[in-house]
């Protein structure tokens, strides 16, 4: 395979990572610039350690329905 082939396919991961990262803490930013200088592997596995965003930890809880 040719070096720019595998540069594009580490590229597309790394971003791919940072989508992931968008949804939690550490943001997407963060978590493609880490995922260049690391590997998107380890930067994922980071990322499973972070919490989610305040938006996202809202829309996972149910209203509570009141007690009868």
């Amino acid at each position: 395979m040719e070096p720019i082939f595998i540069i594009i396919i580490y590229l597309l991961a790394c971003i791919l990572v940072g989508l992931v990262g968008s949804r939690r803490s550490m943001g997407f930013f963060a978590a493609f610039f880490f995922s260049l200088l690391f590997s998107p592997i380890v930067v994922i596995l980071i990322l499973q350690l972070t919490r989610p965003t305040e938006r996202q930890r809202r829309s996972r809880q149910r209203p509570s329905s009141p007690a009868s």
